[in-house]
Formats: structure tokens, sequence, C-alpha cells
């Protein structure tokens, strides 16, 4: 996973995901904030791996970028 993991947004790294929340948005193809964009809050929730505490750090993510999650 480091190597996939290389590729995604420094951003969405420094949010302290734990690595089932990090795989989750990999298998979403996730790499990106405008990839994150796509996806519903509920979409990303669903994901195998995506728990609550992953969820709630992206909120504070985001929130701290000054974006709005479609939720």
């Amino acid at each position: 996973m480091a190597h996939r993991c290389q590729q995604m947004d420094k951003r969405i790294l420094s949010w302290g995901l734990a690595s089932p929340a990090l795989r989750a948005l990999l298998s979403l193809n996730i790499n990106t904030i405008d990839d994150l964009l796509l996806y519903t809050r509920e979409e990303v929730a669903a994901a195998h791996g995506m728990g609550k505490t992953g969820l709630d750090r992206i909120d504070a993510g985001l929130m701290a970028l000054g974006i709005a999650w479609d939720k």
C-alpha cells in the first residue's frame, strides 16, 4: 500500500487516517481532494474499511480547507 499512498494528495495523508481508511479511499480510486468530492459522504462511508473516525477526520480536513462536502 505504501507505493499507492505515495500518489495520494499530501493534504489527505496529513489528516492522519488509519490504514483501513486509506485503503477504503484507494479502493474508490480517490487520490486527490477533487476525487474525494466526486463522492458523497455516504458513498465513502460505505467503503470497506471506512469508519466513523476516518469520516470525522475527513470532515475536519475538508473543513480546515474551507470545503463543504456533499452530505
